[in-house]
């Protein structure tokens, strides 16, 4: 950021807003209970309808000591009738958690639900380009080892793990052209044969092209025992949901010489077809894919078309799991995707504003009202956490500016986040634009009113993650820096060093997600998450 450019974010001006005059819907909570909602943001991948519902409404069930049985799915209108801002129909599942001498707790859990609005409107191409590009401009931006953020009123700045991190983005970049490489190819053959001629390719490639393709079935097999098998096993044989540190580790050690096996087959394939022979490095596996290549063509056929079927699989996984990252976090960048982005954001900020303005029964022989809900919980679970930032971010900016507020911060207990890639979009997926923009910077922090004061924070935000989990991890950059990650540590050896505030994010590892690469979906089935949710609603 340009430091000879004085920037300030001023104050929100509301004069030219007229803020409109809602309807009031009423919904009665049941007699002597306490309601508490939950909104729960479903992440990438997840398109059952009410999957995340029931995974929260799982989790309270194993949290909670006592719970009144059955619960109820109930099909419910909270918002106004004709204003398209709010959802007016909604289903939530609602359940009863008893507490000793105290009165219950009527939970209402509540999904905003937006998966099919980026069905069909991501292609292979648009997510291959998204992670190169942030994978390479990241690569870039994190040689100057500092990465400067504008909020909580000046600039901060972060220390990056500089060669660490080099290392990891660039190993990134290289492992998606060998991907790219291994497509192509796979994509030329079949062309090939399907058009016909004399000579189809790969023609006097076979046998070097199944050498790589042997290459590539080694390194799946190995991920394969790592993130599926052994897993499987230790749990169907101990019964327990988790597995331990050790099984852990074994899988990384299997992973890690795959995805370099991966990473030699793709760019072995460019070599050889530049007539170089990078095979000969294991003469004895070149002499077996020659001897597959000559006059096997029943095992030929066998092998390419299973790297065909592989290949269809992992392009199914990046569009329709992976695709909906770039759809929602890549649209200012890429216009197609803007649109898309609203609709997704607008989605979950009506689910949000029913919630937030349901209002309960008014008072015998009064006029006065009430919220229904005085205690909201927010829970995101990946992408769906950058939804759920996003949405308490609009609430706060449409409450300072309403005549009437919602008293979003006072109601919203926690903001619960687990497998977040918040991090990730603060700095890796961001670095696609210029990194030193003084007034975008600031003008990025203006509609984010959690980074610009912790008065605009929930009573908690915690965020749970694993290191086993790839996409997520410690949200550091939602706070100032600390003496772990400042650039400047010398405020931290004085005796008046910073303290950090009480509403400063909470990141906790959880012990149950640690499953190479799958322990994404592990926070789900874990103990740590059914305890934090219960302490949200109880406390």
């Amino acid at each position: 950021m340009n430091s000879q450019i004085a920037l300030a974010l001023g104050t929100r001006d509301a004069k030219a807003i007229l803020e409109p005059t809602y309807a009031v819907k009423t919904g009665q909570p049941p007699a002597g209970a306490h309601p508490v909602a939950i909104i729960v943001n479903h992440g990438m991948g997840q398109q059952v309808p009410y999957e995340t519902i029931e995974g929260v409404a799982k989790a309270l069930w194993r949290g909670a000591e006592k719970a009144a049985s059955p619960s109820l799915v109930r099909r419910v209108r909270l918002g106004t009738g004709g204003k398209d801002d709010v959802e007016t129909e909604l289903v939530r599942v609602e359940m009863q958690i008893l507490r000793d001498h105290e009165q219950p707790l009527d939970v209402h859990i509540y999904e905003s639900y937006w998966a099919p609005l980026t069905e069909g409107k991501v292609t292979l191409k648009d997510v291959m380009f998204f992670l190169f590009d942030s994978g390479w401009n990241g690569l870039v931006n994190t040689e100057a080892g500092t990465f400067k953020r504008w909020m909580f009123g000046a600039e901060q700045s972060f220390e990056l793990p500089k060669v660490r991190l080099m290392a990891i983005l660039g190993f990134l970049v290289v492992l998606l052209l060998a991907l790219v490489f291994m497509n192509a190819v796979l994509a030329a053959a079949v062309a090939s044969h399907a058009i016909g001629g004399a000579k189809s390719f790969p023609g006097d490639f076979t046998a070097p092209l199944t050498f790589d393709f042997i290459v590539a079935d080694a390194a799946a097999v190995l991920i394969a025992l790592g993130t599926l098998a052994l897993p499987w096993v230790y749990k169907k044989l101990t019964k327990k949901a988790s597995i331990p540190r050790w099984l852990s580790w074994l899988g990384w050690i299997l992973i890690i010489p795959a995805a370099l096996l991966i990473v030699f087959a793709g760019w072995a394939m460019l070599f050889q077809l530049a007539g170089w022979h990078p095979e000969n490095i294991w003469p004895w596996l070149a002499r077996w894919a020659k001897c597959l290549a000559n006059g096997h063509d029943v095992w030929i056929t066998l092998l390419w078309g299973l790297e065909l079927l592989a290949a269809y699989g992992a392009r199914w996984f990046l569009v329709e799991y992976v695709g909906d990252v770039p759809a929602y976090i890549a649209a200012h960048t890429v216009s197609k995707f803007y649109e898309l982005r609203q609709e997704i954001w607008q989605t979950a900020m009506k689910v949000s504003r029913a919630v937030y303005r349901a209002q309960a029964e008014e008072q015998p022989n009064s006029n006065d009202w009430r919220f229904l809900y005085e205690k909201v919980v927010m829970v995101g679970h990946s992408l769906g956490s950058v939804i759920g930032y996003d949405v308490l971010n609009g609430l706060l900016l449409e409450d300072a500016l309403s005549k009437d507020g919602l008293r979003i911060v006072e109601r919203t207990r926690m903001f619960l986040t687990f497998g977040s890639p918040l991090d990730k979009t603060a700095f890796l997926f961001r670095t696609q634009s210029d990194m030193h923009s003084a007034v975008r910077e600031v003008g990025a922090a203006a509609v984010q009113p959690m980074i610009q004061h912790y008065a605009n924070r929930p009573k908690e935000w915690v965020n749970l993650y694993s290191k086993s989990d790839i996409i997520s991890g410690a949200l550091d950059y939602y706070d100032p820096p600390n003496k772990d990650n400042a650039k400047d540590k010398a405020p931290f050896r004085t005796a008046n060093a910073p303290v950090a505030n009480s509403r400063a994010v909470k990141n906790i590892p959880d012990p149950d997600a640690r499953t190479p690469l799958a322990a994404h979906v592990e926070y789900w089935t874990g103990e740590l998450f059914a305890k934090e949710l219960i302490r949200a609603i109880t406390t």
